[in-house]
């Protein structure tokens, strides 16, 4: 793997999360840049914190529900803000056998690697498979690393932005939604209330005083 220094720590634990509860803060400062939890329990996250290590929860549900788009972007976040070159950043969920190494798949594929490349950095040979597998059983959507070339190159963009770079429908998608919600009453008379309604000219909400 020439000129492509690990970016993230993430390692199969035969012993699942009693292994993982059992690294030190003391061994993560020295060792390493941040944490990012992708498990569906918050672990040592706050302990961590408390500690004063960058430390983040970013739960993943592993089969009942729909992965979505947050957990890999947020990932992708804390990534660029706290890795200098130098300390990788742990990703760990419970067994590190799914969640967390496919949100460090992608990662690594946004940042330019090639699969292999991702594999070894990871020292999980099948990591790809693994990823095409969640894609197909829709707990990752399947424009994720289209979404997240994006993110990396528009950093302070939402996910409502990134989306209209890589989807043509959306727009039109989500109007249709907001036209749904588009009106809550904030406060005042019956008479006169003081409303939050969605513009679609402006394409965001809006107060607005009857």
């Amino acid at each position: 793997m020439q000129n492509k220094k690990q970016i993230l720590m993430v390692r199969k634990s035969p012993k699942g999360l009693s292994q993982v509860l059992e690294v030190s803060p003391e061994f993560i400062k020295e060792n390493y840049s941040a944490v990012i939890n992708v498990s569906d329990t918050p672990c040592a996250t706050f302990d961590y914190q408390k500690e004063g290590i960058p430390s983040f929860w970013f739960p993943i549900h592993e089969v009942s529900s729909f992965w979505g788009y947050m957990p890999f972007i947020a990932s992708l976040k804390v990534v660029n803000e706290y890795y200098k070159g130098d300390k990788p950043i742990v990703l760990h969920c419970h067994a590190g056998a799914n969640r967390s190494p496919s949100i460090a798949f992608a990662i690594l594929k946004t940042k330019g690697y090639t699969d292999e490349e991702a594999a070894e950095s990871l020292n999980y040979a099948d990591i790809d498979k693994v990823f095409e597998r969640n894609i197909r059983l829709n707990l990752i959507p399947p424009n994720l690393l289209e979404v997240m070339i994006q993110a990396e190159q528009h950093p302070t963009f939402g996910i409502n932005h990134l989306m209209m770079k890589v989807d043509d429908g959306y727009s039109e998608r989500t109007d249709k939604i907001y036209d749904t919600i588009k009106d809550f009453t904030l406060h005042g008379s019956d008479e006169n209330p003081v409303r939050l309604v969605y513009d679609r000219t402006v394409k965001k909400f809006v107060i607005k005083r009857d």
